[in-house]
């Protein structure tokens, strides 16, 4: 990945010239070491020979400057996972607080904060206007989020709920430092998200089993530390192993780049086999989907995670040795999801005759928007799959449809509040 001092624009020239062997050369003798350090990342999605060629070349090459790296980002960790932790108890300074309530409503923000401030650094985003476009939106959004009613009412969960997404966003913006316009950096800040929860998830398990090995140990000589443990140590814990996972990627990027490829791959099929059995019970069931509240939540999370499996798999396709199987199985999940969609629309529009409530209104327009998306993704998939077509124009839907779920955001959490 890139490190603390890379330059950006690098990278992006290594991405318009990643099939080019003369332009690759006057780039590496133009500058060497920004070259070695952006490489990597550059070259994630791209397997041909040149590719394998530059990565054995650069292999013995590296060491010094992983060293360096090294040395630097471990102290921007250290610095950013301290700053993680007194913000996780900066609660205590008012004292009349109530822990639950203020780590629901910023434990989210925190977390994302501290993975966007290592971006900025790694990236050099430094200047005044750049942090300020960055911080604005941040605390703006945790003013509010703090000025909510203190019960949590349905508002004030969808505002909570939605926080995550508002700030995947201003962590995007950091990433791919403001040049959300470029497809090729909107993709790569796809793929790194597959690495980082898969960094994450690696690190929450480690994580899980030290807590349990720590809390039994003290259990057997008569010490109960399980409340102290997990309202202190493993809440900073769970904040600061995003940006843990990031300086990980870093030092190990093949692990990660090799993974999240593979889980794709191994889900897809499984995801589309659970979707068409659930599309055949709803069916012969019966059941009326209009009085179950219930499925309309469940299926939401089924549509998130076909977008993510969609997401991650058509990052990774360009690699595979059997694309067209996996884009056409692709092909048939979204197909199969659309189906389960309409029903799901269905069932939402008869819940409206009884009323609007902020819960049956994002639930409406979230199924839209993702009925929309998936429709769009779907002619692609077919031509790609049964045609042979490039992706090229199958990632620029994606990416390019990513500001109308912005705007979706900005509404649940900025308007909604007012109107109910």
């Amino acid at each position: 990945m890139k490190a603390m001092n890379e330059p950006p624009a690098m990278k992006n020239e290594i991405l318009q010239n990643i099939d080019d062997p003369e332009a690759l050369e006057l780039l590496f003798r133009k500058d060497k070491d920004s070259f070695i350090l952006c490489f990597q990342e550059a070259s994630a999605a791209t397997d041909s020979d040149l590719v394998r060629f530059w990565r054995i070349r650069l292999k013995n090459e590296t060491s010094g400057y992983k060293h360096l790296m090294l040395k630097t980002d471990l102290w921007i960790a250290a610095i950013l996972s301290c700053a993680i932790a007194l913000l996780v108890k900066s609660y205590l300074i008012f004292g009349n607080i109530n822990m639950e309530d203020f780590l629901v409503r910023n434990l989210v923000i925190i977390t994302f904060s501290g993975l966007t401030v290592w971006f900025i650094l790694k990236n050099k985003l430094t200047s005044a206007k750049n942090i300020l476009l960055l911080l604005l939106p941040v605390v703006v959004l945790t003013i509010f989020i703090n000025l909510l009613p203190g019960e949590l009412d349905d508002t004030t969960i969808l505002v909570i709920i939605h926080t995550p997404l508002f700030m995947w966003f201003i962590f995007g913006m950091a990433w791919v430092s403001f040049n959300y316009t470029n497809t090729s950096e909107v993709s790569g800040f796809i793929r790194y998200n597959g690495e980082l929860v898969t960094m994450f998830g690696l690190l929450c398990i480690a994580g899980a089993i030290l807590s349990g090995m720590t809390i039994s140990l003290f259990a057997i000589i008569g010490i109960e530390i399980e409340e102290f443990y997990m309202s202190n140590i493993a809440i900073i814990g769970l904040a600061i192993f995003p940006v843990v996972a990031a300086l990980m990627i870093d030092l190990y990027p093949d692990i990660t780049s090799r993974v999240v490829p593979i889980i794709a791959r191994i889900f897809t099929p499984l995801v589309l086999i659970s979707a068409i059995v659930y599309l055949i019970a709803i069916a012969v069931s019966g059941i009326d989907l209009s009085q179950n509240r219930e499925f309309l939540i469940i299926f939401n999370l089924l549509l998130l995670g076909v977008m993510v499996i969609i997401v991650f798999s058509l990052t990774e396709l360009e690699k595979s040795n059997i694309r067209n199987l996996n884009v056409i199985l692709l092909f048939l999940l979204v197909a199969v999801t659309l189906i389960i969609d309409l029903f799901a629309l269905s069932a939402i529009i008869s819940r409206l005759s009884d009323g609007f409530t902020p819960n049956r209104t994002v639930v409406l327009v979230s199924n839209i928007l993702v009925l929309v998306n998936l429709l769009l993704i779907l002619p692609d998939l077919f031509l790609i799959g049964f045609k042979g077509k490039s992706l090229d124009r199958l990632e620029r839907i994606i990416c390019s449809y990513l500001p109308v779920y912005f705007i979706y955001c900005l509404v649940v959490i900025f308007v909604f509040p007012f109107i109910f």
